[in-house]
Formats: structure tokens, C-alpha cells, sequence
């Protein structure tokens, strides 16, 4: 079951690649917290006597994660009347096979050579740093304010996998903490958002970045 969520989890950030469809990107990405979140649950459920610390993360994942930030980023596609299709810096077949090789040369070199000396989960390793790394490249080949924020959100879930597959997760109070972080972020970058697309009528970053000066 762990590798069917980590599977699951990988598998969500590359269909972003794949997609031009801001509600579409949405979906995936709440996909990939649920099978964070899943993950989670599974691997406080599957000791020898319950992990409350890592039920309460999963808990509160589901909740953050899976159904307050997409609504969110719904609300806010919804709001904004956001382009249906997302504007690309990079085409779709481009980015496709950037994203195989970053997975592959992950699993190859990164996680095998480059940090052999790390301790960790030999299956989730890879897997966080892989969604991480597809999450800046998403970044970079996506022009749309949403799509950055969408990225920001895969990139935190990455890192919160990153850390359960090193140390076995952090303290709760310091996970509590990022939560609020992530959601209050979500909120203000939403008002951003919504005043950038009311006084300049684009969510396109290639043409506000012409307004500099």
C-alpha cells in the first residue's frame, strides 16, 4: 500500500505537467494530497499500536489539503474568471519529457549517488524528491499567478514528504505551524490574485512583467 500511495502521489504531480486546464490542475493537484494524506494514515495505522501524531497530520491534511485550498483555488478560479487553459512557457510535449527525465534521473543519480549517504525510506525518497523537483519545474513552465500558487502547494507537500521519508515527520507543533502557514499563504496570495486580474485584467506573468518600470 505504501508504494501505491507514493505511486499515486508521483502520478498526480506528472499529470500536471500533462494538462492545460486550470480546474483540471486543481483536481490533480488535491490528488496528490490525498495520497499524501492516505499515506500518512497508513503509516500511523500500520505499527504495532497507533502513531496519534501521524493520524492527527493525515487528519488534518484531508482537511487543509484535499478540501480547503482546492475550494479555495476553486472559489478563486470562479472569482477571477480565470482562462480555462493555462498559458505555457513550455509546450506540452516539451514539458512531458522534461518531467520523465527529471523522474528518471532521480531515481537513478540523485537519490542512488548523490545522497546514498542519507537514511531514509528507500521508496518515499525518491518519490518526494521527484514530485519536488516536477513542482519547480511546473513553476517555471506555467505563466499563470494560480499555476505558481498550485506549484508552491505541490513544492510544501513535497517537502513534508521529503521529511516523513528522512525522520519519520517533524514535531507536531512545528506541522501545525506550516499548516497555518500554507492556508493564511493560500488566502493572501488569493486577494493578491484577485486585485492583480481587477486592476490589470490578466493572470498571465509574461505580460505583467512588462508592467516593471
Amino acid at each position: 500500500m505504501l508504494e501505491f500511495f507514493g505511486f499515486m502521489c508521483l502520478l498526480a504531480v506528472f499529470m500536471l505537467l500533462v494538462g492545460k486546464v486550470i480546474q483540471n490542475s486543481i483536481g490533480f493537484l488535491a490528488l496528490q494530497s490525498l495520497s499524501l494524506s492516505l499515506l500518512v494514515f497508513y503509516l500511523g495505522f500500520s505499527g504495532e499500536s497507533v502513531n496519534w501524531h501521524l493520524v492527527l497530520i493525515g487528519l488534518l491534511t484531508l482537511l487543509i489539503k484535499v478540501v480547503a485550498l482546492p475550494w479555495i483555488l476553486y472559489k478563486l478560479v470562479n472569482r477571477v474568471q480565470a482562462e480555462r487553459e493555462i498559458p505555457l512557457s513550455l509546450g506540452i510535449v516539451a514539458s512531458v519529457i522534461v518531467g520523465i527525465l527529471i523522474i528518471a534521473l532521480t531515481y537513478s543519480y540523485v537519490v542512488p549517488v548523490l545522497l546514498e549517504d542519507v537514511q531514509g525510506n528507500g521508496y518515499l525518497l525518491p518519490v518526494a524528491l521527484s514530485t519536488l523537483l516536477l513542482g519547480c519545474f511546473y513553476m517555471i513552465s506555467r505563466r499563470s499567478i494560480i499555476s505558481q500558487l498550485i506549484g508552491i502547494i505541490v513544492i510544501e507537500n513535497s517537502l513534508f514528504l521529503s521529511a516523513l521519508a528522512i525522520t519519520g515527520g517533524m514535531p507536531i507543533f512545528i506541522e501545525l505551524g506550516i499548516f497555518f502557514d500554507v492556508l493564511v499563504g493560500a488566502l493572501v496570495m488569493g486577494v493578491m490574485t484577485y486585485r492583480i486580474s481587477d486592476h490589470f485584467e490578466t493572470l498571465d506573468t509574461q505580460h505583467l512583467t512588462k508592467l516593471r518600470g
